[in-house]
């Protein structure tokens, strides 16, 4: 009987002792692999933002955000900085409303890093500890805060007064499945200043696809991508978009920077399986990697996740395949990055 009371009372404290250091830290490992973000989801701008401050709370010695400006509507633009290396890279998605999903897969890449770096674990070889120790990842999860929120939303999320000149844009339509501009009808990849004037297919005018705007970066939100580049100087960019699973990486480089880009397209292209686009002597300009690769003269990669599903956003089906052909691409591009950092230091 004693025997019995013992083993009770032993089971008891030691149970009792586990939860008291558990709720200390002993499990927060177990506890910080949790996934944050959940990208199985229509994701809102409102959701980005409350992940985008969870993350930085659980994992405050490797993520970092800040605001870089804001939204043709006053939405704030997020930045959000992952590792603590010198060299740099730089990757963003949703510069088209429609195209949403491209933010869940930033989000999730932030998340799933951050988790690997604190569990001291290698991502299908990758050492991602020695990866982000070496280069700061920097991510603009969602470029066009306004024209995603109006494509997954609707009028309802915007003033009365502006709903005329909305659906005006639309052309007469009320539903905004299709729409890629920003909130005032301007196409942020044909707002950069990387041969602008000969942009082909431009309407004009304000729509909800394809206008170029009157003049480049005149687009708050381009304003701010430009101004946050020259700040963080990155070694190598990312712009997602969909669909297609196709990767542009060319825009007017010289043989040299040719034949280095395509050889960092080539691995890329390996890692996702996404088809190489060559687009010929006169590509239409004005996207955020022509302007970066035009401008810095480094390289600059646009993957289009997903198949093509029509005028309208990817169904969030779409994201499983999508993380398995780019879970890879951010810790290539980071450690590409610190290559081209450290041969210049």
């Amino acid at each position: 009987m004693k025997k019995g009371i013992y083993s009770f009372c032993l089971l008891f404290f030691t149970c009792f002792f586990f939860q008291i250091n558990s709720s200390h830290g002993i499990n927060s490992v177990h506890a910080a692999s949790k996934d944050i973000v959940n990208p199985n989801q229509t994701y809102t701008y409102k959701e980005m933002v409350r992940d985008i401050k969870k993350l930085a709370k659980q994992y405050p010695d490797i993520i970092h955000y800040k605001i870089i400006g804001k939204s043709e509507y006053g939405k704030p633009l997020y930045a959000v900085s992952l590792g603590t290396g010198k060299a740099t890279v730089f990757i963003n998605g949703s510069h088209h409303a429609r195209e949403w999903l491209t933010t869940n897969l930033n989000m999730y890449m932030l998340d799933q890093y951050a988790q690997y770096y604190l569990s001291k674990k290698k991502l299908d070889g990758y050492d991602v500890r020695k990866v982000l120790d070496r280069t700061t990842m920097w991510f603009v999860p969602m470029v066009n805060p306004d024209g995603v929120t109006l494509q997954q939303s609707g009028l309802k999320a915007f003033p009365k007064k502006d709903h005329a000149k909305l659906i005006k844009m639309n052309e007469g339509s009320k539903s905004f499945k299709r729409w890629k501009a920003n909130g005032k009808g301007v196409d942020l990849n044909r707002q950069y200043d990387a041969d602008w004037k000969h942009i082909k297919l431009d309407p004009g005018k304000p729509k909800w696809s394809l206008y170029k705007g009157k003049a480049p970066v005149t687009a708050k939100e381009t304003k701010a991508m430009v101004a946050f580049v020259k700040e963080i100087n990155p070694e190598m960019a990312v712009a997602y978009h969909t669909a297609g699973k196709i990767l542009y990486w060319n825009f007017h480089q010289s043989k040299t920077l040719y034949k280095r880009d395509l050889a960092y397209a080539k691995a890329i292209g390996k890692l996702t399986k996404y088809k190489l686009v060559y687009p010929g002597k006169n590509p239409s300009g004005g996207g955020f990697t022509d302007w970066f690769v035009s401008k810095y003269k480094r390289p600059s990669f646009t993957p289009e996740i997903g198949n093509y599903p029509g005028n309208t956003n990817l169904n969030v089906s779409q994201f499983k395949q999508t993380w398995k052909e780019n879970k890879l691409v951010g810790l290539y591009v980071a450690k590409s990055g610190y290559a081209l950092y450290a041969k210049k230091h």
